[in-house]
This record gives C-alpha cells, structure tokens and sequence, in this order.
C-alpha cells in the first residue's frame, strides 16, 4: 500500500506537462529560428560576392574600392577590387563581358556608354575628381594659347583621362594649337615631364588621392592654369570648375603656390545585369556608410547625354529613405526575386484572389444548400411537411408515397439528390475551393445522404406495397 501512494505521489502533475510541453514548444521555436537566421535571414553582407573594376592602384578609384572591399569582408562579404587603366576600360569591360566576372565600375561622367549595353547608374559620389595639368615649377602657362606647339601626356590608353583630354581638345580653338597628345602610365607621364620629355601630364583623380600627392612632392610638380578655363567648361555642361588652395600638396614649399582653378568632373557608379538587387543595395549601403555625403548627394541631378544611363530601381527606392529597405537588409534571397514593392503587390494579389475563391465558394454553397431546401420540400410535400427525416423513416404507419404519381416524383427527387451530391463532390475536390470550405460541401453531403436514405426506404416501402395488390389481382 506504501508502495503504491509513492508511485501516485511521484506520477507527473498537470503543472509538470505543461511546463514540459512550453520547453519543448520553447526549444521547436528556437530550433526553427537558429534555421531560419542560417539558411533564409541575412542580417550581415555574406550574400555579397562581386567585383568591383576601379581604376590604377594608387588612385582614388582604387583606394575608394579597397576601403569599401575591407569594410564588406568585416561583415562576412566578398567585394574583389579589380584595377584597370580606368573610366573607359571599365565601361568596355561591364558591358562586353559574356561571363558575370565583374558586378560594378566606376566611371567618370562623361564617358559614352552604348544603348544596348545593359548598364543602370546607382549614384554618383559626393565629391568631383579634379583635372589637372602638371608641369615643371618653373614652366608657366597663362591662356591655352601658351599651349602651341607642346606635348601632353594623358594616361594610360583605355582610361577616362585620356578620353576626357581628347574630347578638350577637339574644340577647334584648342585643335590649332597643335598640341601632340601622348598615352603614358601616370607615374611613366610625370618622370618625362620632370625631364622635359614632356610639358604636361594629365591626371583625373580626387586631389587627396595619395598617387596625386606623391607624384607632385616626388618630381616637384606645379598645376599648370589658364586664364581662360572658364570659358573651356563652359562648352561642355557635365564639367565643372573648382580650386585647389594654396599649400594643398605641401606646406612649407607652398604647393601650389596660390589658390589654382581646376575642371571638376563627377564619378558615377554603375552596374551590370550581373549584379542583383541584394548585391547593389549592399554596395550602396557600404557606399553610405563609407561617405557620409552619398546619399545627400543622390539621386543624380543629370548626367551628360552620351553617359545618360536610368537609374536602378533599386538605388531609387534606397535614396527616398537614405536606408535600405528591411526585406533588402535581412531576406535578400527574397529581393533577389522580387523587389520588396513587388512582393507587396503579389501580397495584394492573392489576398484578392483568395477573397475572390472564398466568395466564388460560398456562393457555390449558397446554390447548393439553396437546391437542396428546395428538393427538401418537395419531399415534405409528398409526405408530410411536419414531419422530420428520422420521423419519417419510423412513422409507425407504413408508406407515405399514396398520391397520385407519387412515387415518380419520390424518383425524380432522388435523381436530383443524386446529382446534386455529385457536383457537391466536384466543388469539394476542386483546387479552386479555398482550404477549409471543404467540410462545408461534406455538410452539405451529409443533409442529401440523410434525405436520400429517407427516400430510398420511402420508395422501399411503396414498392413493398403495389408487389402484394399485384399479386391479389
């Protein structure tokens, strides 16, 4: 007996289950979460792997995309910088390539990108690159007339220094000035001009890109000015004009020696189709984060016509709220798909494709319940509209079908029954029925069997009855 009351004593309580029954609801939950946060929820960059082709090493492209490359590998992503010779090399690259090997470029304004080529502007950054024209300290150039006759390097063949100084020198003042235009590498172009190889070297970079300060302290080099280089920008309207202070390069030997004009053009960030949606918020978001200014500066106001390239969806939606959007940030699986508006809209479709089903499914029923009654009746009218299904099939007296043709109409009733129960089948079976209606056509079955069994054993009855008088006669 002892034994017995420790056994009941020791038998689980309802508190007990139902403490156990919330750590196992507790544990599935977490379980299901640790699953999604791995496989479906993102809330880092390692859904980011692309490139990005910059410009030379050294330069403020290249500098720029190493940054941006560090600040995504501490957040789990992959952004591999590729140097290039610069703007149009880039823009050849992105939109040529028949493999995705690269996602991203920056390009000066400016640069002409083919119609078909498939590219989409996602910003412009918030500072201008500089173009300058370095010369020796003791070589000086007042008006672009002082240019006859002289030898420019302007970079690497392939890049947007070289196009833009071209382009310069097409306008028909500058084109009778025979000025000999050369391709160099940028450190290669500074060499010769220190030893009088050349009279100027072109450059088109930030002007605290570390390549720009080294070359001038390193070859003691000056900015080269003209009077008249209002006047040039104002012939071409994507270029703008800025300064560089006096003592911006150094200090003690002031470099240069007073404040010096220079053309200012823009930097333009662009992409391939390539690079998904999650890929370019990503970017964009490391472009935010990287430079404070991004987003004050985006959208682009204008681009010159040959660079005029629409503006991604993505980079829209992301510079109307400075932020990404939270689907972009943790479900970029899902953006990748669909861009979040899109998703809101197929939302919107089948909350009102499933409202339609359930309305197209109740009417159904309504139709059915509606023939149904009507069947019910003609039953009741045939035997006794007092009484019910259950009353009728024990009422103590027999048969009930004794009118005139009353047993056809109990077979005409029972056809309809018959028929209605099959298309109450179909609207159950269907895959347009909306999940959950379905019990409500078994209902409806249940109603017609109970009316069927009624009729089948009224006509069972009837037919009980007529087999005996045949046989008296």
């Amino acid at each position: 007996m002892r034994t017995s009351n420790r056994i009941f004593r020791r038998s689980p309580t309802w508190r007990d289950k139902a403490l156990l029954r919330l750590l196992l609801l507790v544990a599935a939950a977490a379980a299901v979460a640790a699953l999604a946060s791995r496989f479906g929820v993102s809330h880092d960059y390692s859904y980011l792997h692309a490139s990005l082709l910059t410009g030379a090493p050294g330069g403020h492209y290249h500098a720029l995309g190493t940054r941006l490359a560090e600040r995504a590998k501490k957040e789990h992503g992959r952004l591999t910088v590729v140097p290039t010779a610069g703007s149009v090399e880039n823009v050849t690259r992105l939109a040529g390539q028949r493999q995705c090997v690269a996602s991203f470029a920056l390009m000066q304004d400016g640069i002409p990108v083919p119609a078909d080529a498939g590219l989409a502007l996602l910003g412009r950054l918030p500072e201008p690159e500089s173009m300058l024209l370095l010369g020796r300290q003791n070589r000086k150039f007042l008006t672009f007339a002082d240019l006859e006759g002289t030898s420019i390097g302007i970079g690497p063949e392939g890049s947007g220094t070289a196009y833009l100084m071209r382009q310069l020198f097409e306008d028909p003042d500058l084109r009778r000035r025979d000025v000999r235009l050369s391709y160099h590498e940028l450190t290669e172009q500074a060499r010769l001009v220190s030893q009088g190889e050349l009279d100027l070297a072109a450059f088109v970079m930030a002007e605290d890109a570390e390549l720009l300060q080294t070359t001038i302290a390193q070859y003691d080099l000056d900015i080269a000015t003209f009077q008249d280089l209002e006047g040039l920008v104002a012939r071409h309207p994507w270029l703008g004009l800025g300064h560089i202070p006096a003592g911006r390069f150094d200090l003690v030997r002031p470099t240069p020696a007073v404040d010096k004009p220079v053309v200012r053009v823009d930097t333009l960030v662009v992409a391939n189709a390539c690079a998904r949606r999650a890929e370019r918020v990503a970017l964009l978001t490391l472009l935010s984060t990287e430079l404070p200014g991004f987003v004050a500066a985006n959208p682009p106001k204008h681009t010159y016509s040959a660079t005029a390239l629409p503006l991604a969806p993505a980079a829209s939606q992301f510079f109307i709220k400075g932020e990404p959007e939270i689907a972009d940030v943790y479900f970029p699986w899902a953006v990748n798909l669909l861009s979040p508006a899109y998703w809101v809209y197929l939302a919107m479709a089948v909350t009102v494709l499933s409202g339609a089903l359930r309305g197209i499914s109740r009417f159904e029923l309504w139709r059915i319940d509606s023939a149904r009654e009507s069947l019910e009746r003609r039953l009741k009218e045939l035997t006794d509209p007092r009484l019910t299904h259950a009353q009728v099939r024990a009422f103590p007296d027999g048969d009930l079908l004794s009118g005139p043709d009353a047993c056809a109409a109990a077979q005409a009733i029972r056809d309809e029954l018959v028929q209605l129960r099959a298309r109450c089948q179909r609207y159950a079976a269907s895959i347009v029925t909306p999940m959950g209606d379905e019990m409500f056509y078994r209902y409806q079955e249940s109603l017609i069997d109970e009316a069927t069994t009624t009729l089948a054993l009224l006509l069972q009855r009837s037919t009980s009855r007529i087999r005996p008088s045949a046989a008296l006669v």
